[in-house]
Order: structure tokens, then sequence, then C-alpha cells
């Protein structure tokens, strides 16, 4: 598989912002990088699958929650507050029925305030937007 396109136009630079805009969000970021994860699986994106892994493990994601966030409803090492942060990212990322449920809504409406449930969301679109550019364009994985 080769290299389709190259994806750093202007564009990339306004996804960037974006990307910080979540980055000092006050988020916590080992939550903001198990969602990444996560949804980059849902989606197949092995670039930012290989990406998020070292970066979660930076942010203090155990080894343990990285190798069962695919199947984290069955797994009992998340928080209460990682959990309905997972489901939300996968409502909002797979759109089951075109809508986020009003059972997951009210779970999340619990544990994050408006603000953060805001910013919550936007963290969810970026990885959504990074997964498919880098899928679209077939960007390889960068191994080190």
């Amino acid at each position: 598989m080769s290299k389709r396109f190259n994806y750093q136009t202007t564009g990339y630079k306004a996804m960037y912002g974006l990307h910080q805009y979540v980055q000092g969000c006050g988020l916590d970021h080992g939550l903001l990088e198990l969602l990444r994860l996560r949804i980059s699986q849902i989606n197949g994106c092995a670039y930012c699958i290989n990406m998020h892994v070292p970066l979660a493990q930076q942010n203090g994601i155990s080894d343990l929650k990285i190798h069962l966030v695919a199947a984290w409803k069955e797994a009992n090492v998340f928080s209460e507050r990682e959990l309905v942060a997972l489901a939300w990212a996968e409502a909002v990322t797979t759109l089951k029925d075109a809508e986020v449920s009003e059972a997951v809504y009210r779970l999340a409406q619990a544990q994050f305030s408006e603000h953060e449930l805001s910013d919550l969301t936007l963290a969810v679109a970026e990885i959504n937007a990074w997964n498919r550019l880098m899928i679209a364009s077939r960007t390889p994985p960068e191994f080190k």
C-alpha cells in the first residue's frame, strides 16, 4: 500500500489548531489518549493506533487498559468516568440510528459538565477526522 497524497496542506493547519484546543481544554490527557486509541480501533486506522498507544502510556494509561480498551465494556479496569467517556466516544463515532442515545447522554451528563461534554465531543470529532484523513491518504504507520 502506498501513500496516495500529502495531507499536510493549509487545511492540516486548521485541524492541528483544533488538536491544540482539545489538548489545552482541561480534559485529562490520559483519558483523551484512551478515547483516541479506541476510536482509531473502531475506524481501523493503523497510523493513529500506532501513534496513540505510546501517547497513552506517556500520559499514565496502564498497559492493561491499553490492551483491554477494545473490550472496555467487559473489562473491569476502567474508572466510571473512563467508561462513560468511552461509551460517549463510541456513540458519537458510530451514530447508531443517526443519533446518540438519551441513555448514553444521561450517563455522560452525570460525569461531565456541559463544557466538558462539548470539549469531549470535539475530541471525538477531531480523532475521527484524523482517522479519515490518514485512511483516505493511505498514510502508513511510522514504526520506530
